[in-house]
């Protein structure tokens, strides 16, 4: 419960400033979902100060940081105290955002996960 009022907020505030800014709105911002046939759910959260969270089974599993140009570029953070980076490095996606459904494909491995943008 605590989560989904997290997300709403954040979700509504964010669409707010955006709207007062007179600047486009990223696409990518927002909540997205992957709902597997097999394995928990996993949900992935874009922020517009370029960080973000990834939730699996409803849990905070990882916190992020992202830069966007050419390629969406990822570092992931365990989310504890002190802050830990999960790897050395960060990982890299080609994005495609059609309408509420957004693809990422992981350059280095060539692999493909589709998510859905979360609406209520």
């Amino acid at each position: 419960m605590k989560k989904s009022l997290f997300v709403i907020s954040a979700v509504a505030a964010m669409l707010f400033v955006a709207s007062c800014s007179g600047n486009e709105v990223n696409p990518l911002w927002g909540l997205w979902t992957q709902k597997p046939i097999f394995g928990p759910k996993t949900e992935l959260m874009f922020n517009d100060d370029n960080t973000g969270f990834v939730f699996v089974a409803d849990t905070v599993q990882y916190e992020t940081t992202w830069t966007e140009d050419s390629l969406l570029r990822v570092s992931f953070f365990e989310a504890s105290s002190p802050r830990t980076l999960v790897s050395d490095d960060f990982k890299s996606y080609r994005v495609t955002i059609d309408g509420d459904n957004m693809k990422l494909e992981e350059v280095k491995t060539g692999k493909v996960t589709q998510y859905s943008r979360y609406v209520e």
